[in-house]
Parts: C-alpha cells; sequence; structure tokens
C-alpha cells in the first residue's frame, strides 16, 4: 500500500465531499425560502403565485426572497453559534460529557499506565506536547476518539476495552490513528460538520413550530362562536397553510440531515482511511493498526459502545460505535476488514483474540538503578527510542540519569523544575549566568521547588542528551495539575530565567512559548485566534526575521565560531534562507542579521503566524524543513528548534519527517 497516495486520495475525497454538504445546504435554504413565500400572501392578503421562475427571479419577489432567505440562513447560523460555543470548551468538557475520566499522569495500575505511555511516546513522535488521556471506564468494547478544536485542548480517550484488551504494539497503532486525527486537523472537521448539521435541524425545527402554532390557534378557536363565516373562512385557510408550510418544512429539514448524516458518514469513513495510512507512518509498523482492527473483528464486544450516548460524535471515534442497519449509507467508518486490506493488501481473513488481561492493579516497581545491561532499555528510554529520539549512544550513566528525569515529570513540582532546568542549561553562558539562578531561587515563593531545581539542573548536567524538547513536552500533563496561582508564579520564573544573560536564544524564546501556549489555553488565559493571513506576503516580515534567526542558530551549532569558516558559513545561511523564501513564494527576501537581544521581535512574530490559515501554516512548515535540509545535514539543534517553531505557530511536525 502506497501510504503517502492513500491519503491524498482520502483528502481529495473529502474536498468534495465537503463541497457537496455546502451545495444541499444552499438548495434546502432556496427551497425552505420559497415555502414560506408561499405562505406570505395568507397573511398579506396578495394573489398566490405558484410559478417557481416568478418566485425566484421576477424583480417584485426578489426583496421577498431575499428577506425570507436571510431568515432562514440567520436562524441556521444562529443555531451553529449555539452549538459551536458548546462544542468550543475543548476537549475535556467533550471527554467528561461522555463519561471519560482523566488518568493521573502517576496512575500505578499497569494497564492505564500502558495507555499513558504510549500516549506519552505518540505525543513526542507527533512533535506536540502531550495531551490529557481520558478514560470510559463502564465500556469493554475497544474503541478510541480525539475531541477538541485545536491541538493545545485536545484530549485522547481510550475505552477500558482497548487498554485491557489491546497489546501495546497494538494500542500505538489505535493512538497514531487518534493522533493524526488531531495533525491532519479531523477534530475541527468534525466539529464544524456537527455544527452544520445543528444548522440543517433549524429547518426541521422551524417546521414543527408553524406545525404545533397551526393546530393550537385551531384548537382554541373551536371553543369559540365566530359570528361571519367569511372570517372563519378565511383563518381555516390561513391555519391550514401555516400547517401544510410547516409540514413541508419538516420534510424538508428531514430530508436536509438525513443527506447531512449521510455525507457526514461519508466525510467520515474517508478520514479514517487517512487516520489508518497516517497511524503506519507514526507507528511505522502496519502490523500494529492491522492487529488492533483484526482484534476488534474477532472481539465480542466489537467497537460498539453500550453504555454510552455516542451518535452525534460517533464520527470522532476509531471505530464504528453504533449499529445500524443501513451501513453503507449511515455507517461512520468503513467495514474492518477493508480496513485492514488497505493496510495489509495480502491478508488471509484471520482475525485475533484479545491479549490476556493484565492485573488490575499492582504497583510499579521503580529501580533506583536500571538494569542497562540485560540489553533491554527501560521503559521511558524505550519510550523516547520508540518516538525517534536518538539514546542508544548515550552513557549508561546518562541513560540512568535520563530515566530518573522522566520519571519525575509525572509530578507537577518536578514538571516546573525540569523545564527551568532546561532553560537554564540552554543559556547561552552557563558560567556567567550561574551564580545568578544560584541566587534568584531563594525567591521563588512556590515552597520546594528551589531544591527541585538544583536537583534537576545537576540531574541534566549528567546527561549528553542534545534533544531536550520531548522532556519540555512530557511535563504537559503534571503542568496541567498546577492552580491558577502556581501557573502565573511559574511564568514568571521562566521569563527571569530566559533574561538573566540579558540574551534569549531562538530555542530558549520556542520553549517558553511552547509552553505557554499550550497552558495558556487550559488556564483560560488564551484568546481564540481567528485567520487573518493567507498569503505568506502578508506576514513577510515576520517570516524573513524567522527564518534568518534558524539559519544563524542552526548553521553557528555546526560550524562553531572558528573565524575561517565565518565566510563560506554566511553564504551558506544565505542560500538556506533563500531556498526557504523560493518554497513560500517570496524570491525577493533577503537574510538579514538577528539579535538575541530584542526577544520581542521573535516573540512578536511567531505570535503574528498563529493567525495564519492552515494551508499556509502547513506551507511555512515545509519550508521550515527545507530551510534545515539545504546543506543535506540535519543536527539535532535544527531539528528540535524546527518542531518547537512548528509546534508554537500549532502546527506540530511528526518526528518521522525529520
Amino acid at each position: 500500500m502506497n501510504f503517502y497516495s492513500a491519503q491524498d486520495n482520502a483528502k481529495k475525497k473529502t474536498t468534495y465531499l465537503v463541497l457537496l454538504y455546502i451545495l444541499i445546504l444552499m438548495v434546502l435554504t432556496v427551497l425552505s425560502s420559497l415555502v414560506l413565500m408561499l405562505l406570505l400572501p395568507f397573511f398579506t392578503g396578495e394573489r398566490i403565485v405558484l410559478d417557481w421562475q416568478y418566485l425566484l427571479f421576477s424583480p417584485q419577489s426578489l426583496p421577498t426572497l431575499l428577506g425570507v432567505g436571510g431568515f432562514v440562513i440567520g436562524g441556521a447560523l444562529i443555531s451553529s453559534f449555539v452549538k459551536s460555543r458548546h462544542l468550543s470548551k475543548g476537549g475535556a468538557v467533550i471527554a467528561g460529557a461522555l463519561g471519560g475520566v482523566k488518568l493521573s499522569p502517576n496512575s500505578k495500575n499497569l494497564n492505564e499506565r500502558k495507555a499513558l505511555n504510549v500516549v506519552e511516546e505518540m505525543a513526542i513522535a507527533s512533535g506536540m506536547p502531550v495531551p490529557e488521556v481520558y478514560l470510559l471506564r463502564n465500556e469493554s468494547a475497544i474503541n478510541a476518539f480525539a475531541a477538541g478544536q485545536t491541538v493545545q485542548d485536545a484530549v485522547i480517550g481510550l475505552t477500558q476495552g482497548t487498554i485491557d484488551k489491546l497489546s501495546r504494539s497494538q494500542l500505538q497503532g489505535v493512538v497514531g490513528h487518534e493522533f493524526s486525527h488531531i495533525l491532519n486537523g479531523d477534530m475541527r472537521l468534525n466539529l464544524r460538520i456537527i455544527m452544520l448539521l445543528h444548522g440543517i435541524e433549524f429547518i426541521g425545527l422551524l417546521g414543527r413550530i408553524m406545525t404545533a402554532s397551526g393546530r393550537s390557534s385551531r384548537s382554541r378557536r373551536s371553543g369559540f362562536l365566530v359570528s361571519s363565516s367569511s372570517s372563519r373562512s378565511s383563518r381555516s385557510k390561513g391555519n391550514g397553510a401555516i400547517v401544510l408550510a410547516g409540514i413541508a418544512l419538516r420534510i424538508l429539514g428531514w430530508f436536509g440531515a438525513l443527506c447531512g448524516n449521510m455525507i457526514q458518514a461519508a466525510v467520515s469513513r474517508q478520514r479514517e482511511f487517512l487516520a489508518d495510512a497516517s497511524s503506519v507512518q507514526f507507528t511505522r509498523n502496519p502490523d500494529a493498526i492491522a492487529g488492533a482492527l483484526k482484534v476488534i473483528g474477532g472481539a465480542t464486544e466489537s467497537s460498539r459502545l453500550k453504555n454510552t450516548e455516542s451518535k452525534e460524535v460517533a464520527h470522532m471515534f476509531f471505530g464504528q460505535s453504533f449499529h445500524t442497519r443501513l451501513a453503507f449509507l449511515f455507517a461512520t467508518h468503513p467495514p474492518i476488514a477493508l480496513r485492514i486490506q488497505r493496510i495489509q493488501p495480502n491478508w488471509d481473513g484471520q482475525f485475533l483474540k484479545p491479549q490476556e488481561p493484565l492485573p488490575v492493579s499492582e504497583p510499579i516497581q521503580k529501580s533506583s538503578k536500571p538494569d542497562l545491561n540485560l540489553g533491554v532499555l527501560p521503559e521511558p528510554l524505550a519510550l523516547l527510542m520508540a518516538a525517534g529520539v536518538i539514546v542508544d549512544q548515550l552513557s549508561d550513566q546518562s541513560k540512568t540519569t535520563l530515566v530518573d528525569l522522566i520519571e519525575k515529570a509525572n509530578d507537577p513540582m518536578e514538571a516546573m523544575a525540569l523545564v527551568m532546568a532546561v532553560l537554564i542549561c540552554e543559556e547561552s553562558s552557563p558560567n556567567q549566568v550561574e551564580s545568578e539562578w544560584q541566587k534568584m531561587l531563594p525567591s521563588i515563593e512556590i515552597e520546594g521547588l528551589a531544591n527541585l531545581v538544583k536537583q534537576q539542573v545537576n540531574l541534566l548536567r549528567q546527561t549528553e542528551l542534545i534533544n531536550r524538547l520531548p522532556l519540555v513536552e512530557l511535563t504537559m500533563p503534571a503542568l496541567k495539575t498546577l492552580s491558577d496561582k502556581q501557573y502565573l508564579q511559574f511564568k514568571s520564573l521562566m521569563q527571569q530565567l530566559m533574561d538573566l544573560d540579558n540574551e534569549q536564544t531562538i530555542f530558549e524564546q520556542s520553549v517558553y512559548q511552547l509552553v505557554t501556549r499550550y497552558l495558556d489555553v487550559h488556564f483560560g488565559l488564551a484568546k481564540k485566534h481567528r485567520v487573518r493571513y493567507r498569503n505568506a506576503k502578508k506576514v513577510a516580515i515576520e517570516l524573513q526575521l524567522i527564518f534568518s534567526a534558524l539559519v544563524f542558530y542552526g548553521h553557528t551549532s555546526k560550524a562553531g565560531k572558528q573565524h575561517s569558516k565565518q565566510a563560506s558559513l554566511s553564504s551558506t545561511m544565505d542560500l538556506a534562507f533563500k531556498s526557504a523564501m523560493q518554497k513560500l513564494d517570496l524570491p525577493n527576501l533577503q537574510r538579514i542579521e538577528t539579535d538575541s537581544t530584542q526577544p520581542n521581535l521573535f516573540k512578536n512574530a511567531t505570535e503574528k503566524l498563529l493567525y495564519c490559515s492552515e494551508p499556509l501554516k502547513q506551507k511555512i512548515v515545509e519550508a521550515l524543513v527545507v530551510c534545515i535540509e539545504y546543506d543535506g545535514k540535519v543536527n539535532s539543534i535544527e531539528k528540535e528548534l524546527v518542531l518547537a517553531i512548528a509546534a508554537t505557530m500549532n502546527a506540530p511536525i511528526p518526528r518521522i519527517k525529520l
């Protein structure tokens, strides 16, 4: 199977289906407007006209058509807006509404720890901070979902059956599938389709109101004597027209909802194929997701949820969550066998049995010194290794220290200390600022944090790990458990640490923005970023600054600061910058000299890129990759830098692509 071709094919089909969806919405709006226009003469006393050409195209009826059409569209938009307000509260709200319980990063349950570790692994592999994990404890079926509007408020949901019945590799396939939904924008697409469906339902709702109104008016009138027979006849006709128009609108609303659900299901099926292909890319193991699908195909419970009302959000799940007889029209997921065959064309048709359940609860024994002589990496290092981080070349001492650092990242206090330690160790003049940050520690108001920072700095300096960004990404679930006051204090401390040497490197700024962009959303401090820029020319100055900083920081890290290399280094940086600008269709931009003493310039530049459209962000990400790959060498610093910049733009790059 050509997974890249499968991805392109799924995206194209999705585009056609969404356009069809919009077309049906427009047709329903016109038909609903015609029905209401036919009803108006009963109230105005005008002659009833049944000529649809006159109603649609005559100058006399045009104002009425526009007014009625505006009413229908306005009502649909208001209905969609109300629904969007509910859905915009973030993935945690949706997961909670489905009965999900947030898993603690410090859980001792073996299956829960397996799930948490796999989510951490896939997050690092996808180049984004670790999302929160929710568990549907009362569901024995094998299923999962990703919920949220953006990368920052995304959560992963798993059923109890998923973590109990799947092996670790199979669970990787499922979680990789859900992460692809996050990175491909499927969560946002799903929520928008729910909003559009809710808008279509306004037409049916209007019909129900009119039908009920006409009937109630008739029942009230039957209790009174009416002196004029002509008046009685006129009112009877008017009420009859209201009822008929209401019935017509209800039929249109029903038809619209029917078509909407069919298209929603078709879109969902295409995105599932896309997510399956992307999961293979994440895990680099087709057997992972194929194995999970084979277990679902052979399991008694399958993927259908019994204790959760999931129809409205069924397209967000990994597998078909409800039963439908007309599966070819309304199933939100392709048949299991077809999904397996797309991944493994030579599949023999045999399904797999679920794994034997692990002990429900058993403390995880942590040895103070992992035995690295057994040929098997400890779980924390295996997690990084599977996510594409090179750790096998580290010394045994570094590996032992790194295990300690990762295990401590699950505690909120330790997590704060670890992020601060990364910033301290990143300072351009570590010896110069040593005494400065030591003096700063006693002023920290959070009790116990100062000592933890010292310990984490010592541990971090003992490791030979260049890729420190994954350590920051791993701290996110723990940092989300801070109180509002603690987070504001932590945010201030990060800023103070970066200012110790009066310089802020591009990596320091990227780490700070990565942490604050995600946590600001969680703590309600961030505003929603609406699209303002769809063309690279609108953000040309910002792109010039960011790419100039990238080539300078990345290439000087390769060449060092030997004077003899400065001329050739400058030429290489210019050419790398030029190649990126060609990708962005900005060939006339020239590289500028960057100044680390003015950090606000870089901060403001990346802030502005948040308002770019998704296609433009994707183009910028591709240009970032072109820039660092220009000389055919991508070192760890360049790789981490690009991952950090992309993540701060809400456009994370999977590590496997670098």
